[in-house]
């Protein structure tokens, strides 16, 4: 009977709905710091499948929105959680064959239609549930910080929303996060820390001394990656941006700002990476004597994992099983490196994976294998696969029945 019931399920699932909402959620601008309207279309959703909807303003124009579908009582609570912020690109919306392109939806707006499409079809097919569903949309989660002349709004980012969220009251048993993996489980991820290195030299060599004192931290990833070992996450360091120096008179202003990006292992101390920074530059300044360097963290979230055991974890490889015919697959070391909001939740007791469809960073996409990078030199990120959308509907949905149809005992949850 529940085998049947579960067919019953995916045979309700309605190609052209799920890409109506794509199409909206594309349309509605929402780059980060400017997420109203697009959490009041989501609502609108939300309540078009009976949830009760409420928005929490986590700044002035800014809302999370939360929506929560209740069971008949005795059943876990499962989340489903997304970012509603996006970064801007001129990229219309637009249905190409199997893929749609639009503002947002890589990262990661698509999995909102997943997520609405995946309850209707649990309701279309007249499945009682226990337990209740919450679907939430936060704001903030793109990785963005406030440093030097970059302030305000637009650079709130990197989990604001879904810590507000989860500091005022909205909980789960446990917590899916529409990330794009490819369909990949990914049961946990790297942490995140972003250092201004400012390094002060001599009028007449001051950027060629910043180049070595970049070079010496890009160098020390080696060290610092078997410093800090992992089963399956790799630690990284990059130097992502640079700014120094007087442009409209060259030469003025002896002083370069480098800013470096460290991936970190879960419980890694934010003093440990500041003072391995500034050991590496302290080693540069010995050698080269006419330089001085400061060394100051702007961003840090926390990496985390969850144990395999984990009954989100448990349910959601059953559920592609049922789709797919075998196991959900392992992401690369490398894409655990890739931030989300699961750290921000499950830091609240609510074990989070990562699971969604599309292609993002450190995922080659095997339907445009000619297409080797997921960002090209225009900005424009690639579209999602409809087919991908489909699939990763039908495993939410399979997840979502066999969490909210049984009780908290039958799940072996407190």
């Amino acid at each position: 009977m529940d085998d049947n019931l579960k067919d019953k399920v995916l045979t309700q699932l309605d190609r052209n709905r799920l890409i109506e909402i794509a199409k909206n959620c594309a349309d509605t601008v929402s780059i980060t710091g400017d997420e109203y309207n697009i959490a009041h279309y989501l609502g609108s959703e939300f309540e078009r499948l009976g949830m009760t909807v409420k928005y929490q303003e986590v700044e002035e124009g800014r809302p999370n929105v939360i929506g929560t579908l209740k069971g008949s009582g005795g059943g876990p609570t499962l989340m489903f959680n997304a970012h509603m912020d996006h970064f801007d690109n001129p990229q219309e919306t637009k249905v190409e064959g199997d893929r749609i392109y639009g503002r947002g939806l890589v990262n990661m707006k698509a999995a909102f239609p997943c997520y609405i499409v995946a309850v209707e079809m649990l309701q279309k097919a007249g499945v009682a549930l226990k337990g209740d569903i919450i679907i939430s949309g936060v704001v903030g989660e793109i990785e963005k910080a406030q440093v030097n002349r970059f302030s305000g709004k637009t650079y709130r980012g990197a989990g604001v929303g879904a810590r507000y969220m989860m500091d005022h009251g909205v909980t789960a048993d446990m917590c899916i996060i529409g990330e794009p993996t490819g369909l990949q489980l990914q049961i946990g991820n790297a942490g995140l820390i972003w250092a201004e290195v400012t390094v002060d030299g001599r009028y007449e060599n001051f950027v060629l001394q910043a180049g070595k004192v970049a070079q010496a931290i890009q160098d020390w990833e080696k060290e610092y990656q078997q410093e800090y070992k992992h089963p399956f996450m790799l630690p990284t360091v990059q130097i992502g941006a640079i700014d120094g120096g007087n442009p409209f008179k060259p030469g003025t202003q002896p002083s370069v700002k480098l800013y470096v990006i460290v991936k970190t292992l879960p419980k890694t101390p934010t003093m440990a990476i500041q003072r391995a920074l500034e050991k590496v530059c302290a080693r540069v300044e010995e050698k080269e004597k006419d330089i001085t360097t400061k060394v100051e963290l702007y961003l840090s979230t926390y990496g985390y994992e969850i144990s395999k055991d984990e009954k989100v974890v448990q349910v959601m490889d059953q559920a592609h099983r049922k789709i797919f015919g075998k196991p959900a697959p392992d992401p690369s070391p490398k894409r655990y490196g890739i931030t989300s909001d699961g750290s921000r939740i499950n830091a609240y007791g609510v074990p989070a994976i990562t699971y969604g469809p599309g292609f993002g960073t450190h995922l080659i996409d095997p339907t445009e294998p000619e297409i080797t990078e997921w960002d090209n030199p225009k900005g424009l990120r690639r579209g999602v696969g409809i087919t991908n959308m489909i699939n990763c509907t039908k495993v939410y949905a399979m997840a979502a029945y066999d969490v909210c149809t049984k009780t908290r005992a039958e799940l072996g949850l407190k």
